[in-house]
């Protein structure tokens, strides 16, 4: 690999909400990045690069969009000597497991065994401080988890190494739809959600590992250090970044001005006015189902690209529509407009959009009713026709599905170029 600044790549297939924040991430901190899918991993995109960094989502998904020969891609990238860095999904996909790529000898706990539920602050407690990573932090400081797994590591595992475990829950920290606060009965709680829920139960587990595969360097973790206005997690991030560059300095890539229409706008569309308010249209129809579910008393704001919602409804798939939609639109009408595909399929799916929203709306007037007899399941429910309603719309599985996942699926492709045309960066 060349001499000169670190070159970092970020995988985007089957990221979606975790590829968009990585994105506004790095562009912010002005790491020098690019976006790959991948169909560019598997032609050859890892060449020349340095650190390979894989945002959340499912594992199982990203291994099925990268194929065997995308995986082998990887694997020979680290083990001649690149680094990989994953987070959350990211780090399930490096694992030792059906849905892994096995770049690390750990598994992930079941979903029974562990407390897939916990969002927001916690500390992290180092368990290597003199590693490069903490430079400039102390011990102790909070980070942002969102839903994370958990490593499967009993100590006996040659060649990993943990850097970080979870300490005490900090503020905005929740458990499903509950604040983590001081005299909550968390056994009585558990009792009437049939769930896992005390946050106890991750204190001292390890957040942060690392380990070799080859001769390259892997870091995996379930803390989102990459979570936009995060300032001791942008330090980590860039921190991380430069060791597993070997050094390199990895920011001074071009500064992405969100605002600056004058200078984003290229000239190598003809812009399509007609995609252009289709796109502006959806993105007003997912503000609009947003105050819906905000009147009703389901959801609020905990941050511009992430709901806060009762459990029993799904928070992330809505929350994960809604920031696609106004990403392309705001995006979209800074660069003068898309290229001639997506010009079509954001035309053809305006109408898509607008039906999703409405049986969505239907589906939430169901739960919402439910929720007066009890704490309601966001998988299972007795009320057929709230289960017809999630099977149609989302499949009846925590992985996305039904007519959500075909939307991202037309969504998705579209954003990627967009975002690679404005940073120059579509080659």
């Amino acid at each position: 690999m060349e001499a000169g600044p670190g070159k970092t790549t970020v995988l985007w297939d089957e990221s979606y909400l975790w590829g968009l924040i990585a994105h506004r991430t790095f562009t912010g901190l002005r790491v020098d990045f690019r976006l790959v899918s991948a169909a560019d991993v598997r032609a050859g995109a890892l060449d020349g690069c340095h650190v390979l960094f894989v945002p959340g989502g499912w594992a199982g998904d990203k291994m099925r969009a990268l194929g065997a020969e995308g995986a082998a891609a990887i694997r020979d990238f680290v083990h001649g000597g690149g680094s990989y860095l994953g987070f959350c999904g990211g780090a399930g996909l490096a694992l030792a497991h059906a849905d892994g790529l096995g770049l690390a000898p750990v598994s992930r706990l079941s979903s029974r065994q562990r407390l897939p539920s916990f969002s927001g602050n916690i500390e992290l407690l180092h368990a290597e401080p003199a590693h490069p990573l903490w430079q400039g932090i102390g011990d102790g400081t909070p980070f942002h988890a969102w839903w994370p797994g958990q490593f499967a590591i009993d100590g006996n595992e040659q060649g990993i190494t943990v850097l970080a475990t979870y300490g005490r829950p900090g503020f905005d920290a929740f458990v499903t739809d509950l604040p983590v606060s001081e005299g909550m009965q968390w056994d009585a709680w558990e009792e009437r959600y049939g769930i896992d829920l005390d946050p106890g139960r991750i204190a001292g587990e390890p957040a942060v590992i690392e380990t070799s595969h080859g001769r390259g360097k892997v870091i995996l973790s379930y803390i989102h250090f990459e979570t936009p206005g995060d300032k001791a997690g942008y330090r980590v991030l860039l921190n991380i970044l430069r060791y597993l560059a070997g050094g390199r300095e990895v920011a001074g890539g071009p500064v992405f001005r969100r605002h600056a229409a004058a200078r984003s706008r290229r000239s190598d569309v003809e812009p399509d006015a007609e995609a252009v308010a289709a796109a502006a249209d959806m993105a007003a129809t997912a503000r609009s189902f947003y105050r819906f579910g905000h009147e009703h008393l389901l959801w609020y704001r905990r941050r511009d690209w992430l709901l806060q919602w009762r459990r029993g409804v799904r928070g992330t798939e809505y929350s994960t529509l809604e920031a696609m939609l106004k990403e392309i639109a705001e995006v979209g009408e800074l660069a003068g407009g898309y290229d001639p595909e997506s010009n079509r399929a954001l035309k053809s799916l305006v109408a898509e959009v607008e039906s999703f929203y409405a049986d969505a709306r239907r589906l939430l007037m169901r739960e919402r009713l439910a929720m007066t007899r009890g704490p309601l399941s966001p998988l299972r429910c007795e009320d057929q026709d709230i289960q017809e309603l999630r099977r149609e719309l989302f499949s009846t599985d925590r992985r996305c599905g039904g007519r959500y996942r075909r939307l991202l699926e037309v969504l998705d492709p579209v954003l990627l170029k967009v975002l690679r045309r404005l940073s120059g960066t579509d080659s």
